[in-house]
């Protein structure tokens, strides 16, 4: 069977790797939508997407399709899937899916009543590296896994990052936003799964001149054999080269029998064991994987999907578990469990 695609909303720079994938895939892109004015004058001459509606909700009504994929601003990201839903329409989002609990459990609850599929876009699994540190803690190469510790640093770039980030309440907090994939991380990693929110913080600091933009973020979560993570999400890397340095993904796993370490832009994986001298640095031979996020919604809708590939009902906990990271970091919450 063949699939098409329909965009709504293009004010994030991800959804294009949803549309390169789909040419890649031979994806028919029947209609984009774009509400906001500049954005859709921007994108008159992309070469890449063709706007053919100001209205996301016109563009439903109209537009014959399979799939949507959504990259608007995130606080409007659940109203627009929510639309989808009710217009009989499986969705691929980028991440994070929404930016309140009310709307992930309600996106939940419409997608199994009607029997659609929804996945976000989780990119740090097409990391090879990170696959190679997977594999080796499934083999036990570490032992048990005791503690993660993770930087997520992102550079905040005001001028040149999207003005919507700095526009009060568009932007649904730093943790739901970079910290997700710490949530999809800690299951797809270890297998283990996040059980408390032990401490959490977000904070206003370089972002100065927007005070509810709260750019900095730490966290502190359990896990359910009793080790931990400790991560920091904040916007603090260096605007030029943030994106290269180390600190823009860094991810350190300590077991009983030794620890492993992925950093970004690295094609090696630090690995040490009790019995080490020295470190090891394990060089991956084969490429990052492309991206897969149609293949893998058109693999559950057609009931193929694979044990460990993004399932809607993956998606829905994950997403949820992020919101409720943000939740506690918003509200002063303490050893605050997750379910």
């Amino acid at each position: 069977m063949s699939y098409t695609l329909a965009i709504a909303g293009l004010r994030h720079g991800h959804i294009f790797s949803l549309i390169a994938e789909a040419k890649r895939l031979g994806i028919e892109i029947v209609a984009a939508a774009e509400e906001d004015a500049a954005t859709h004058k921007s994108l008159e001459s992309n070469e890449h997407i063709k706007i053919t509606h100001s209205s996301i909700e016109q563009m439903l009504k109209e537009a014959q399709f399979d799939i949507l994929g959504v990259g608007d601003y995130y606080s409007k990201r659940g109203s627009i899937v929510l639309q989808a839903l009710r217009a009989g329409k499986h969705v691929v989002a980028d991440k994070p899916l929404c930016t309140s609990i009310d709307e992930c459990d309600q996106i939940a609850a419409l997608a199994r009543k009607k029997k659609l599929a929804v996945s976000s876009m989780f990119g740090l699994r097409n990391s090879a590296v990170l696959q190679h540190m997977k594999e080796l803690i499934a083999q036990g190469a570490i032992g048990a896994v005791r503690t993660l510790c993770v930087s997520g640093q992102h550079p905040l770039m005001l001028g040149s990052r999207p003005s919507w980030y700095f526009e009060e309440g568009k932007h649904g907090g730093t943790i739901n936003d970079i910290g997700i994939h710490a949530a999809d991380l800690v299951p797809w990693l270890t297998g283990l799964e996040i059980v408390e929110v032990s401490a959490a913080r977000c904070w206003n600091a370089k972002a100065s001149e927007t005070p509810w933009f709260k750019d900095c973020a730490q966290i502190m979560l359990k896990l359910n054999n009793g080790g931990g993570m400790i991560a920091d999400f904040s916007y603090l890397s260096p605007d030029k080269c943030g994106f290269k340095v180390r600190q823009y993904w860094r991810i350190t796993v300590h077991g009983d029998k030794g620890l492993l370490e992925y950093q970004n832009g690295d094609d090696k994986l630090m690995f040490a064991d009790s019995q080490s001298e020295t470190p090891q640095y394990l060089k991956i031979e084969k490429p990052d994987c492309a991206d897969s996020y149609l293949a893998q919604i058109i693999a559950e809708i057609e009931g193929k999907a694979k044990p460990e590939q993004l399932r809607s009902e993956y998606v829905f906990k994950t997403s949820r578990v992020a919101l409720q990271m943000q939740q506690a970091a918003d509200q002063n919450l303490y050893a605050m469990p997750i379910g």
